[in-house]
């Protein structure tokens, strides 16, 4: 299976944030998510000012909120109106805020993903032929948020 990898974001909006997690899953469009059984999670760390500073100078407070996480999502997968692989699926992600002690999470948010991957037309024979696919192959389900 080939990959594509997605950059995401996320600001610190207050200083007593201690952990910031991803959680996502990607769906053919018009499907329903399966936050239970497809759910993948990553620690979102903070990033380091790239710009070399003196051992005494202070990071400025916007630089040193900002969490990032590169996601490797694949770049087709199948389509179960068409029975084809596509290059065209939703991304679903919300993220789990850990501040002050408490965990809040952020709104749902849905995006359309479009790969480089040209579009395949054939599925493989476990998807085609009606049986289950392995986990890395099946079909994902969509919740709109």
């Amino acid at each position: 299976m080939s990959f594509s990898y997605f950059e995401k974001e996320f600001y610190d909006y207050a200083e007593d944030i201690e952990g910031v997690n991803i959680h996502y899953l990607w769906t053919p469009i018009g499907g329903v998510a399966d936050w239970e059984n497809q759910r993948e999670t990553r620690f979102m760390p903070l990033v380091q000012s790239s710009s070399p500073l003196p051992a005494t100078a202070v990071i400025s407070a916007s630089s040193s909120r900002l969490r990032k996480k590169i996601l490797k999502l694949p770049q087709r997968i199948p389509d179960p109106q068409s029975g084809t692989l596509t290059n065209r699926y939703l991304l679903h992600h919300y993220f789990e805020i850990f501040q002050d002690g408490r965990r809040h999470y952020s709104p749902l948010y849905t995006e359309e993903i479009v790969t480089d991957a040209n579009a395949q037309s054939a599925v493989p024979a476990a998807v085609s032929s009606g049986h289950s696919a392995p986990s890395s192959m099946a079909a994902r389900v969509y919740v709109k948020g």
